[in-house]
């Protein structure tokens, strides 16, 4: 994978936490569960293709999580810390995207917040 495909990744993942937070503010609650769990979901390819050339055909955020875990011990450390919200943001992938499944305002608060601190964290600092 080249600079430019991983650089997309990098740049998709920053455009996705931006919407989820235009979401939320738009209260489009589904939608900003939805957008979370994608910024996190292509940090995570991101930082995989970055160090290792490429990344699975997953969208299981855990997957993903414990493939970069041994890299990256601190990565594993946010999962276990914020695994609650990862997991409602597993849901939400499915459920924003073919039901008509809505977030409490709260709930989808938490997730954008897990989703920025992610990718300030791990994208933009990583990059």
């Amino acid at each position: 994978m080249g600079r430019r495909e991983v650089e997309f990744l990098r740049r998709r993942a920053l455009e996705f936490l931006e919407a989820a937070q235009d979401d939320l503010r738009a209260g489009r609650t589904d939608l900003a569960a939805f957008h979370a769990e994608q910024a996190v979901q292509l940090a995570l390819k991101y930082l995989l293709a970055r160090d290792f050339g490429n990344y699975p055909y997953t969208r299981d955020l855990k997957a993903l999580f414990e493939l970069i875990r041994e890299h990256m011990p601190e990565i594993w450390d946010f999962y276990i810390e914020n695994k609650y919200g990862i997991e409602i943001m597993m849901d939400a992938y499915i459920g924003a995207r073919y039901l008509p499944r809505e977030y409490r305002r709260d709930i989808v608060e938490h997730l954008v917040d897990v989703a920025k601190a992610f990718v300030e964290r791990y994208v933009k600092l990583g990059s």
